[in-house]
């Protein structure tokens, strides 16, 4: 009887483990299942940070690119720029200062030729007396030399700049700068026309000492 109850004994105790087995293993929660699941888990949103990381710094990686390619540009640019403007206004610096002084020396001939006009104007040969005729011609031939060498001088100075074209490209082959040619032809005419009226003075004079003798 006693060795009948023993082994009854010991079956259920085998059953109650046998039962319990299942509902620890089978139908219950894996802990090994459940951590692996987690760090594959982990181990995935790790490798998203990553690539999100990677894409960042690519991005920043090229945008610092094309801001040291628009710096390189900036630079050459800047400096290609400065070289033109500072050529340009070294340039003009020398092109006003030439200007200036040319148009100091033109104001300066203006001046001497308004001057030169002014007294050529005043010249009347209709109202010389005959007695002062050689010395009026005399200072008159001497106005218009000096006037013409002051004329050409003016031309061979402004022969190679911008007012060249003042002077109607050049001046006239000088006169003589004796006047000997000009004053012998005006002498010439003078006497011709003394001559002409030669006639008419010798009836005047002689009527002018008719008419005083009586």
């Amino acid at each position: 009887m006693s060795t009948t109850t023993s082994r009854k004994q010991h079956l259920n105790i085998r059953t109650t483990q046998m039962e319990m087995t299942p509902r620890g293993t089978v139908g219950g929660a894996n802990p090994l299942a459940e951590d692996f699941a987690g760090k594959l888990q982990e181990a995935q949103s790790q490798i998203e940070a990553l690539q999100q990381q990677q894409a960042e710094v690519e991005r920043q990686k090229q945008e610092l690119q094309e801001i040291n390619e628009a710096k390189e540009d900036f630079l050459h640019g800047q400096v290609e720029l400065h070289e033109k403007l500072s050529t340009a206004v070294t340039a003009m610096d020398r092109e006003i200062f030439a200007t200036r002084q040319e148009l100091d020396e033109l104001e300066q001939v203006r001046t001497s030729f308004a001057d030169h006009l002014e007294k050529i104007d005043a010249l009347n040969p209709d109202g010389w007396n005959n007695e002062s005729l050689r010395q009026d011609l005399t200072r008159a031939i001497s106005v218009l030399d000096l006037a013409e060498d002051e004329y050409e001088q003016a031309v061979a100075h402004f022969s190679g700049g911008r007012s060249a074209s003042v002077f109607g490209g050049g001046s006239k082959p000088k006169r003589a700068a004796s006047g000997s040619s000009e004053e012998s032809e005006f002498l010439t005419m003078l006497r011709n026309g003394f001559a002409f009226n030669l006639p008419v003075v010798i009836l005047g004079t002689f009527a002018l000492i008719v008419y005083f003798l009586k």
